[in-house]
């Protein structure tokens, strides 16, 4: 049905245990009806041979898919039923067993093709944190715009490609460098100490990129500061992509990244981030990256991940 992307590894039985209770296993559907508009469209990308340090994040898709049989689909806090929203899983990108170039341009390609095809927002399952590049350019061929990006990530990702190539540190450069968006039009929040250059940070500055840090973040709020940045790029950007760099948290909530760190934002900060993104109506896809389900603890950095996009979509609830 789609030129780049294969089935899931894991389908869930259909058919609900309880009446009363709905289940995401149960809430997303498993085929896709052309023609149809979804809410959401899942994307899993499998990819983690880029990553410049060992992941294991190729195994991310299959967790998250694991895991939908172990969350309803209520919010309590919001008095929000995301079971009134559809979401379709259309498989995994697929992915060659040694070409990472041709990995890439398959991520490209399998974008631009659901964005063109699909009425729904992509819901990206990473794989490392180069795939941000590509998910990004796909759409933008598919949709010619001017995209905004809010990089939650303790990471500026602009490290030079002529050293090892595009990899999970170079999206943001090779975004920059290949005109797909702006480095004005970048916003990175949570950026932590002992985890960049100074050089890269003039390099980001140079090019545009507002940077804001974890210690940043604790000082001024979460709300004020993702509030600050939605405003500011829906100002003037047609649309915004968001990308969530797991590794963005505190070490002790998500010991399942390759790049764990102390002094990270929080579970609450993140996941209020997520609710607060998912409200702007300029908010086209977003993606989850860098989680590494073989070195987690009981699927706690899973479970995390799950949940950016559960309260994104609660946000996105609140939107109609």
């Amino acid at each position: 049905m789609f030129s780049y992307l294969t089935q899931p590894l894991l389908r869930h039985a259909q058919g609900k245990g309880d009446p009363y209770v709905t289940r995401l296993s149960e809430w997303v559907e498993q085929t896709y009806q052309p023609g149809e508009a979804y809410d959401f469209a899942i994307i899993g990308v499998p990819l983690s041979k880029s990553s410049i340090s060992f992941s294991g994040a190729h195994a991310h898709p299959l967790q998250f898919r694991q895991l939908l049989s172990a969350f309803t689909t209520y919010n309590l806090d919001e008095d929000v039923d995301l079971a009134s929203l559809r979401a379709v899983d259309l498989g995994d990108v697929a992915m060659h067993v040694t070409d990472i170039a041709r990995c890439q341009k398959n991520i490209e390609s399998a974008l631009e093709e659901v964005t063109a095809r699909v009425s729904a927002t992509p819901i990206i399952i990473g794989g490392d944190h180069s795939i941000t590049y590509r998910t990004i350019a796909g759409i933008n061929r598919a949709k010619p715009q001017r995209i905004g990006l809010i990089q939650f990530d303790a990471h500026l990702d602009v490290r030079d490609t002529a050293y090892g190539g595009t990899s999970n540190g170079t999206p943001m450069r090779s975004l920059i460098e290949s005109e797909t968006v702006r480095g004005e039009d970048i916003v990175t929040i949570g950026l932590r100490s002992f985890a960049n250059s100074r050089e890269y940070r003039q390099y980001a500055e140079a090019k545009g990129m507002t940077l804001i840090t974890a210690g940043q973040v604790r000082q001024r709020g979460i709300g004020a500061v993702v509030a600050e940045a939605l405003s500011y790029l829906e100002a003037k950007c047609d649309a915004i992509y968001i990308t969530f760099d797991v590794d963005v948290m505190d070490q002790s909530v998500v010991p399942g990244v390759p790049a764990i760190g102390p002094a990270g934002l929080s579970s609450v900060d993140l996941l209020s981030a997520a609710h607060a993104v998912g409200r702007s109506p300029k908010v086209i896809a977003m993606d989850m990256v860098c989680v590494d389900p073989t070195k987690d603890v009981r699927d706690m950095t899973s479970r995390v991940a799950l949940h950016l996009f559960l309260h994104f979509a609660t946000g996105y609830h609140q939107r109609q």
